[in-house]
């Protein structure tokens, strides 16, 4: 069997081209073994160019995924790097908001603590500042100068690392500070409030109250010369100049002990006051209220007049203290006066 394989396969073959008209005729000889070789070399490189074929666009389609991945990776760390920087951006701003708020509120626990001592200093009935008042004053006044209107400029230069971290540290201390001083000054105030409302339940019995619309004062209290004798006499009140029919106001609580007219007076109310001082109202054009009435500081009594024994339409007032006239500018304060 193998032998006549072998016989098959050296056997020889003719090829004839036999090409029409009178053109000469071809003739190819080869033996079987080599077109066997030539048919198998064919089919080897066939299937390696298959393969090869198949590899090369297995590998084309594989480096087109890995491209497609690798640009989505890209544009997913760019778009991460810039939501990054964008977050970091906005914390900054945040920081920088932060501490801009932990300034304010410095600023205000500054006007609270001078609030605190304006009102502790007209409670005790004195006016001059701290060290420490000076200097919270002088922190306020630095603080409303970086709100102040205008222009602002400078190159645009970005934070540190250390000036974050600085800015960081100042905002911590600055609203631990706060924050540990917060509860001291409520209490603070809170004491204040109740020594300011003891203070003006006070000024309430007193007769501090302008009585008057017009603050034109035409008569001190004291010695001056009589306006109708020309002698020098005692002035026991103060005269208020006004227009008849103006109101006419109480200066301080308390209950209407007498009301009346005589020829000195005119027209005039007597007020006694649980301080255990008394006012008088003097010239009175019309009395707007009656003896035993219960009034408050800053009602309306009567109105400005000329009455009695005057020159013209004014308010005569009198402070009566342990049964003498005292002064009545060291109790009444005109609007708008300081304590």
């Amino acid at each position: 069997m193998k032998i006549r394989f072998k016989k098959n396969v050296n056997r020889r073959y003719t090829l004839l081209i036999v090409p029409e008209g009178t053109s000469p005729v071809f003739r190819f000889k080869f033996r079987l073994f080599y077109l066997l070789a030539i048919l198998i070399t064919t089919v080897v490189l066939l299937s390696s160019v298959l393969v090869l074929y198949a590899v090369n666009r297995t590998h084309t389609n594989r480096i087109g995924t890995l491209e497609a991945q690798l640009s989505d990776s890209s544009n997913q760390f760019r778009n991460t790097v810039v939501n990054k920087e964008q977050e970091i951006d906005r914390l900054l701003n945040e920081l920088l908001e932060l501490s801009k708020k932990s300034k304010t509120i410095e600023s205000k626990m500054s006007e609270l603590e001078q609030l605190e001592a304006e009102l502790k200093s007209i409670t005790d009935g004195g006016s001059t500042k701290t060290k420490g008042q000076t200097a919270a004053a002088d922190k306020k006044a630095a603080m409303d100068s970086l709100s102040t209107e205008g222009g602002v400029g400078g190159e645009s230069i970005p934070l540190t690392e250390q000036d974050v971290s600085k800015l960081v540290k100042e905002t911590k201390e600055s609203i631990t500070t706060s924050l540990a001083e917060m509860p001291e000054l409520q209490q603070r105030l809170e004491q204040t409030k109740v020594s300011i409302q003891e203070y003006k339940a006070l000024m309430a019995i007193l007769p501090t109250f302008w009585p008057a619309d017009s603050v034109r004062v035409t008569s001190e209290y004291g010695e001056r010369e009589d306006p109708f004798n020309g002698r020098l006499t005692m002035h026991a009140g103060m005269d208020i100049g006004g227009s008849i029919g103006d109101p006419v106001y109480a200066a301080a609580n308390g209950k209407v002990v007498d009301t009346g007219y005589n020829s000195a007076r005119g027209n005039f109310i007597t007020i006694s006051h649980p301080s255990g001082l008394k006012t008088n109202y003097m010239h009175l054009s019309k009395i707007l209220t009656k003896v035993g009435a219960t009034v408050k500081q800053g009602d309306t009594i009567a109105e400005l007049g000329s009455t009695g024994r005057s020159t013209g339409p004014h308010l005569h007032i009198e402070v009566v203290k342990n049964g003498s006239t005292v002064d009545p500018a060291k109790y009444l304060r005109k609007p708008g006066e300081e304590e």
